[in-house]
């Protein structure tokens, strides 16, 4: 089911596809239309577009993967991920909802410095530069700001204003940890205008 909104004010988006490289230029197409139509000025379109495209392309990635590293046949037909987007005069908002592993907070825990390692004050210099103000992931509802994270995420953290994660569990709704019943992600990003 495909919810669209063509509004002068307000442009609203929402469809679920299958996890597929086929999904990203649709999406893309579809918002590069919409930013334009409420004349968003180039410079902006391009910063949400690499954020959009980043995180469309985390979410395919992660949902294949994780049929992958469980020994399951992938089969697209059976895995989708939802996107929703409003984009109005004044702020872009997306959603966008995988069913892939989940983003490892313990793993980045563990590129806080180490104070055994030969290059503790590298790492400590490191890590205070890498730290993101917009991206929070909660854990038990508690939102904790993350430093040591990928490229990807430092792209959308340069173009949005906030990030929220959320990790979907098929027996808790939502999860404070990765485990074998994690069941995907549900990615926030918002962003003011700007011009």
């Amino acid at each position: 089911m495909s919810y669209n909104s063509d509004n002068k004010n307000v442009k609203k988006y929402i469809e679920s596809y299958n996890a597929s490289s086929k999904t990203v230029p649709l999406v893309i197409d579809r918002l590069l239309a919409d930013l334009k139509d409420m004349q968003y000025p180039k410079e902006e379109i391009e910063e949400i577009i690499l954020s959009m495209d980043e995180a469309l392309t985390n979410a395919i990635q992660e949902t294949i993967r994780k049929e992958h590293n469980l020994n399951i046949a992938y089969d697209p037909e059976m895995r989708e991920i939802t996107v929703m987007y409003i984009v109005s005069k004044d702020e872009f908002e997306a959603v966008i909802i995988d069913h892939g592993k989940g983003f490892d907070l313990h793993e980045s825990i563990k590129k806080t410095p180490d104070k055994t390692s030969f290059d503790y004050f590298d790492q400590i210099t490191r890590y205070s530069y890498e730290k993101q103000s917009g991206l929070h992931v909660r854990l038990n509802g508690q939102q904790i700001s993350l430093k040591g994270i990928g490229a990807g995420l430092k792209i959308m953290c340069a173009f949005m204003d906030s990030i929220n994660i959320d990790l979907i569990d098929k027996e808790k709704i939502i999860s404070d940890t990765i485990s074998p019943v994690t069941d995907g992600t549900i990615l926030t990003m918002r962003r003011k205008r700007r011009y």
